[in-house]
């Protein structure tokens, strides 16, 4: 009993250390190096976000991302969960079909039957694609239920979104459509159209997964069709939102290189494709890959095989290729209203294996950013984005004569003093693109931080 007692006050004095350290630790990271993502930044304090109790929420997920040691622990986390996958029935490793546990006494046929337009789970977290069950967190393609409804913390593409199945060195993130939050995302939009006005025109461009290009049918069931999903997306938005046609012009490609293996993005081509159907959705000429300076950044390890650290992934690095605008143009970060002139492709990430991706709008985690060219012809558009967005701006750059990207996961109202209607209008802003990748649109936690900013 005593030396229970000596234990327990020794984890006492020692994760209160810890915690001490960690507060007083003035040299945060602002990027986890194993995750490929910008990390939380610390909340700006106000009355009013206060009483909300969104001050409080935020600033714990900035400690939480900002933790001492925190990618050590989070790589030893995922260390442990895989030695634990051959301790139990409740974990499982998906690296292939076989691998997958279908929900029990239901058959293959039932399987196929299953509408993708079934009613939603009753949560704002998507239902494991495979069982049906909630989880908040797939590390090693393993499937674990989650404790609670929803989860502590999402960033859309952040560490704790995606159910993977890898196959032959290749990361697919799997698709559960929840119809709820399709609709939420249709209802957002329709405000900004209804608060922006018939003088800015809206467009919705959402990027699928690569998980709906796969063609062999005996994955049939495992994943939800996006297309269908898109379909019927269509028939909730008010008819001034245009929808881009992203799935018809990225299939027209599926057999070249237009997703990465070991990240859950699109690759530059496959972002040029998606720009191209924009360009002539508008009645206006793309221009061709070779209007641009290519960059060869070479092989690249991204956020697909930093969740699931697995080695046939380690073994197939991608190829990372960017694309510069040769137009004139300067591209300016902003915390809150104060800038700083970066590199629309920042090759200071360049040298990193796994922070590639960073490399696309100096890693696009300011508070807001902008394009301003050398074009007069007045034109105006504001990329309102996650992570996807971040390879379709350069594309756009011989276009407009002043581009402005906004991520809801780091727009802070308090610090530029104005919503995004507001920001809009003051910028004579007439156009507005929602580049959101398909994942981030079934998940309603990433759409209601969309809906905050307006």
């Amino acid at each position: 009993m005593k030396k229970l007692k000596v234990d327990t006050l020794f984890f006492i004095i020692f994760i209160t250390l810890l915690g001490l350290v960690n507060i007083f630790n003035s040299n945060k990271p602002t990027i986890s190096n194993l995750e490929n993502r910008a990390l939380k930044t610390m909340p700006q304090f106000s009355i009013s976000n206060f009483s909300t109790g969104s001050f409080q929420r935020d600033f714990e997920e900035y400690y939480s991302d900002t933790f001492i040691l925190r990618d050590n622990l989070v790589k030893a986390s995922r260390s442990i969960n895989k030695l634990m996958a051959f301790l139990g029935p409740d974990i499982t490793i998906v690296k292939a079909i076989e691998d997958v546990q279908l929900p029990p006494n239901t058959s293959e046929n039932e399987q196929e039957a299953e509408s993708p337009t079934s009613e939603p789970t009753g949560t704002n977290m998507p239902p494991n694609p495979v069982t049906g069950t909630s989880q908040t967190e797939v590390n090693n393609a393993t499937v674990t239920p989650s404790p609670t409804p929803e989860p502590e913390k999402d960033y859309g593409d952040g560490p704790n979104v995606g159910y993977w199945m890898v196959v032959d060195g290749k990361a697919v993130q799997l698709f559960k459509f929840n119809k709820e939050s399709f609709e939420y995302y249709a209802q957002v939009l329709n405000k900004y159209s209804e608060k922006l006005g018939d003088d800015v025109k809206i467009y919705s461009m959402i990027p699928p997964t690569n998980g709906e290009f796969m063609q062999l049918k005996k994955y049939k069931g495992i994943t939800d069709s996006q297309n269908d999903a898109l379909g019927f997306l269509k028939t909730k938005l008010n008819d001034s939102i245009l929808t881009v046609d992203v799935f018809d012009a990225l299939n027209k490609h599926k057999d070249e290189y237009i997703y990465f293996r070991t990240d859950h993005h699109w690759t530059a081509l496959g972002a040029y494709y998606a720009y191209s159907e924009f360009m002539s959705s508008k009645g206006d000429t793309p221009l061709s890959l070779d209007k641009y300076e290519k960059i060869e950044l070479g092989d690249f390890l991204g956020s697909s095989y930093t969740k699931t650290l697995d080695k046939s992934l380690e073994e197939n690095p991608d190829n990372i290729v960017a694309y510069k605008p040769l137009t004139n143009h300067e591209f300016t970060t902003y915390k809150g209203n104060e800038g700083t002139v970066a590199d629309i492709i920042d090759l200071k990430y360049a040298d990193d294996i796994t922070k590639k991706y960073l490399t696309f709008i100096s890693s696009g985690g300011a508070t807001w950013s902008k394009v301003k060219t050398d074009i007069k012809n007045g034109k105006k558009v504001m990329v309102v984005k996650d992570s996807f967005g971040n390879m379709l701006v350069p594309f756009l750059v011989p276009h407009y004569e002043e581009i402005y990207v906004v991520d809801s996961r780091f727009y802070n109202k308090s610090l530029t003093g104005k919503n995004i209607v507001e920001f809009v209008k003051d910028n004579g802003i007439n156009e507005v693109i929602f580049c959101i990748y398909m994942e981030d649109v079934n998940w309603h936690k990433f759409m209601s931080g969309v809906e905050n900013m307006l």
